[in-house]
């Protein structure tokens, strides 16, 4: 009986990080078949990390920019954004980073 208090402790343990790993884009990009090379190249014992060109390769700017543009102002197109990885860290949660100097109220796509 104790085994399988165990065992059903770990599986709610395990479903419940699941739950939570879910919300990092980085398993929303393997859920659609992409590989941790795809982003971080092929050498997975000495890993790179993605700039904002990488990101471009698949993510086009305008395309980003027209699926946010109810935001005001719209971060996508602001003068100075220069890097997709300063707010979307794939693999931590993301952070308004205009926010280190703006008041933008942006709610973040978790």
């Amino acid at each position: 009986m104790k085994h399988l208090a165990l065992i059903l402790a770990s599986a709610l343990l395990f479903s419940t990080a699941a739950v939570q790993a879910a919300d990092f884009g980085a398993d929303r990009h393997v859920a659609r078949g992409l590989e941790c090379k795809t982003c971080h190249g092929a050498d997975m014992k000495s890993p790179e990390f993605p700039d904002q060109e990488v990101c471009l390769q698949c993510h086009k700017r305008e395309n980003v920019a027209e699926r946010t543009k109810a935001l005001n102002p719209n971060p996508h197109t602001a003068p100075h954004n220069n890097d997709c990885v300063l707010c979307h860290y794939q693999h931590e949660p993301e952070d308004n980073y205009c926010a280190q100097c703006h008041k933008f109220d942006f709610k973040m796509k978790h």
